[in-house]
């Protein structure tokens, strides 16, 4: 349906704004999908970015996280070396929706005690809280932090894993990356997601290791998925040692001194990284 506006975005996105507003915001999102994906859409143009900012408020309100996820990974192939700026206002934008949403949901609710009953957010329905919920009753409460915040609760944890994900070797949004982790961290300790913090940490974790490994390979022989890392910086090393002291206060505050203690080795790790030590006030604040 959306191939006779390729050749001119602004008519998809004038077509995806009267298909929303008539409430068919499945065919409008689609509309837009199919110009992100189409061949003509890899120079990248400002109208792009208004497409694009349309396409992820549309996942939003259809809290269809792995479309929002495959749309960024797309915009990021558009504009990772075109127009990162357009990318960092596109991720941001999607963040602060999603943790808006969130904060929203979690104003019903004071006590979060059917989202503490969820072990974990990537499998809520498993056999036994299937048969544990068909043999208790829940109360008023519980019901609408089930029904309301939970789906909330996933979506934003999706939306932080897609940006990481997507930003793991791109040194031109490094500071996302690590706003983005300490986000993420803030996170689980609000709602006592201590699964979902195992989870960050292993993530984080894999993704300083592959950018160890590539930093000794020789330049011209790392991998394409390395394109848009320019290797180690005395910044960079500062914000993954920044990134880290998070982790560990999160680790702390959910009482999990095994990933604590991965923690204090993942900083030593960071240290040897560069062979300038740190700034003092930074090592202050972790001793």
């Amino acid at each position: 349906m959306a191939n006779q506006y390729f050749q001119k975005p602004e008519n998809a996105l004038k077509r995806a704004k009267e298909l929303s507003y008539i409430g068919n915001k499945k065919s409008a999102l689609q509309v837009l999908h199919d110009v992100l994906t189409a061949k003509k859409s890899r120079t990248y143009v400002p109208v792009l970015q208004d497409i694009m900012l349309k396409y992820l408020d549309l996942c939003i309100e259809l809290q269809l996280h792995r479309h929002a996820k495959d749309g960024l990974h797309q915009y990021r192939n558009i504009t990772q070396q075109q127009a990162p700026q357009s990318l960092e206002i596109v991720i941001k934008h999607l963040i602060e929706a999603a943790e808006n949403k969130t904060n929203q949901a979690a104003a019903s609710s004071k006590k979060y005690k059917a989202i503490l009953e969820i072990a974990d957010l990537d499998n809520e329905q498993t056999p036994e809280s299937i048969m544990l919920s068909t043999m208790t009753e829940e109360g008023d409460a519980e019901r609408t932090e089930r029904e309301i915040l939970v789906p909330w609760l996933k979506f934003s944890w999706e939306t932080y894993r897609s940006v990481l994900d997507i930003l793991k070797t791109n040194s031109k949004l490094e500071k996302i990356y690590h706003e983005t982790s300490v986000k993420a961290f803030d996170f689980c300790k609000r709602f006592e997601r201590k699964t979902e913090l195992r989870r960050l940490c292993d993530t984080l974790r894999q993704h300083l290791a592959n950018l160890q490994r590539a930093a000794q390979q020789a330049p011209g022989t790392q991998s394409s998925k390395f394109r848009g890392w320019e290797g180690w910086t005395q910044e960079g090393v500062e914000l993954h040692l920044t990134t880290r002291f998070a982790q560990l206060e999160a680790a702390s505050k959910l009482e999990l001194w095994t990933e604590a203690f991965r923690t204090v080795e993942d900083i030593h790790a960071v240290m040897k990284i560069s062979t300038k030590p740190p700034k003092p006030k930074l090592l202050a604040k972790y001793f």
